[in-house]
């Protein structure tokens, strides 16, 4: 088993926790934001309408709170989302990028399977999310007699020991140096620390005989590869990257995090420029590289790594 250790850089944001609205169910006092149940006994049992429960909750919110951040000033009736460590799935998701990633640049043959399975999907026009995914296939299934195998079933992300500390953010979306808007969110400090533990299980014939498919060193070998690929484009043409060992995760890390982009760019920059045109007509908006998301300045979502 490997542990792979993270060390958040740049406030992080995992934006599955929902919403609230500053106040409706969250206050704004000294420094923090309360986050209050508008249902909270102690308010229902002394309010007769919503609008007294909000005068109740904000004449003392520390009093009724289930939760308070640390926060900047946050103007009233605005939405901070709520956002959570990143859960083992998005570190496995980033691993299986790195792995598909590591695959195509050993592997002549099947990166020209994979480029032309994706050039077939754009051609039949199949939803964003099913583009990329037919290329995988090539890569990551196994076809036993009838039944077909995703060698990424064998690697196993557990959640280890988090010392996760939380606050709220305003979240600037820059582009050309410009800011078009801004959110509020409450997302990891940076210095906060996060462990995942990483395991490789072999592939079990029928028979009982056991095969290695993936081996925890060539997951360690591919993510060093991807994130240090990624890492040199942030910084050629955003001027930052943390830390020698990093990469961007969570909400507004970027597309070149969550995807084989840099090598199909390398590879095929026409089948790069069809891919991002697609990409803009399905989404209804421009699908590129020239906006990005900043809290205190910096881009979100760095985080360094190392493995144990």
């Amino acid at each position: 088993m490997a542990i792979l250790k993270l060390r958040v850089a740049t406030p992080l944001f995992v934006l599955k926790g929902g919403a609230v609205v500053s106040g409706l169910d969250a206050f704004y006092k000294d420094g923090r934001l309360y986050l209050v149940d508008p249902t909270h006994p102690a308010l229902v049992s002394r309010a007769a309408t919503l609008e007294d429960v909000v005068k109740l909750a904000s004449a003392d919110p520390p009093r009724y709170a289930y939760a308070a951040y640390p926060a900047p000033p946050i103007p009233p009736n605005t939405e901070v989302k709520i956002g959570t460590a990143p859960p083992a799935s998005t570190i496995k998701g980033v691993l299986r990028t790195a792995y598909l990633l590591a695959v195509l640049a050993k592997d002549s043959a099947v990166a020209g399977q994979f480029l032309q399975s994706v050039r077939d999907a754009l051609q039949e026009k199949l939803h964003p999310k099913y583009v990329a995914s037919r290329g995988e296939a090539i890569v990551f299934k196994r076809h036993l007699g009838r039944r077909t195998f995703d060698i990424f079933n064998l690697m196993r992300v557990k959640e280890g020991a988090f010392n996760a500390n939380h606050r709220v953010y305003k979240i600037d979306v820059v582009e050309g140096g410009a800011i078009k808007t801004s959110i509020y969110a409450v997302g990891l400090a940076p210095d906060s620390v996060l462990e995942y533990e990483i395991e490789v299980r072999p592939f079990v014939k029928e028979s009982g005989e056991k095969e290695l498919w993936l081996t925890e060193q060539e997951l360690k070998d591919a993510l060093d590869t991807f994130a240090r690929e990624v890492a040199a484009f942030e910084r050629e043409r955003r001027g930052y990257a943390a830390c020698d060992r990093g990469m961007r995760l969570g909400f507004g890390a970027g597309r070149r995090w969550k995807t084989v982009l840099n090598f199909v760019e390398k590879k095929d920059p026409t089948l790069f420029g069809d891919i991002e045109r697609y990409m803009s007509t399905k989404l209804n908006r421009v699908w590129d590289d020239k906006t990005v998301k900043t809290a205190e300045e910096k881009p979100v979502g760095w985080v360094c790594y190392e493995w144990r």
